[in-house]
């Protein structure tokens, strides 16, 4: 036989149906669930369904009073019945004291869900917010982080192209300072030959 379905359980199964939701919707953004943001999705999911349950654990505590105070009512308008009517007011304001103990039990349940559920939304839309703000930020400065890197690596590249590039001149200046010589004016010069690379040793000939 299946479970009765009542205001209260129907709005437990909706929390459940939101944990479930939240956390889905977790991993569809590629959230690790060893991260910290991942960690705290499954603790919300927990969270929430652990009220679900608790609300619903509530109603029945609730039912399980109703019950026994039905059957003290029942007891009690047997005997009413037994003295005459006479009895019969008392009977129908026991019988509608007991109708409006249900309404009001479930009207308080309803409305712990009602108060509880915007709140526990809200704090989780404003921890999303807070997380995915921190999230991009981070991901900002690695962006960063990535752009100074690769900025760095083509100065350095650069410099070290430009380098190999006037190694030859580089070279020559220097061969032409060391084989310098002040003219008559005091102006110093260097051979034009200092300017060329030196030629490769030829091998001795052999005989």
């Amino acid at each position: 036989m299946s479970e009765k379905l009542t205001p209260t359980s129907v709005a437990a199964e909706e929390l459940r149906s939101l944990a479930e939701d939240l956390e889905q919707a977790a991993w569809r953004m590629d959230i690790n669930p060893e991260d910290p943001l991942g960690i705290w999705s499954i603790a919300m999911r927990h969270t929430v369904i652990g009220m679900a349950n608790l609300v619903e654990r509530q109603e029945r505590g609730v039912e399980s009073i109703i019950k026994r105070s039905q059957a003290l009512v029942d007891k009690e308008v047997t005997a009413l019945r037994a003295m005459g009517d006479t009895a019969a007011l008392q009977i129908g304001e026991a019988q509608a004291a007991l109708a409006k103990a249900k309404v009001d039990a479930e009207k308080l349940t309803l409305q712990t869900l009602h108060d509880l559920t915007p709140k526990i939304v809200e704090q989780i839309r404003d921890a999303v917010v807070i997380r995915e703000k921190r999230y991009n930020r981070s991901m900002r400065w690695r962006h960063y982080a990535l752009i100074s890197a690769a900025t760095v690596c083509l100065m350095v590249g650069g410099y070290s192209v430009r380098a190999w590039q006037d190694l030859g001149a580089t070279s020559a200046m220097a061969r032409c300072v060391s084989a310098g010589f002040k003219a008559a004016d005091g102006e110093e010069y260097c051979a034009m030959r200092t300017l060329l690379p030196p030629a490769p040793a030829r091998p001795s000939p052999s005989g």
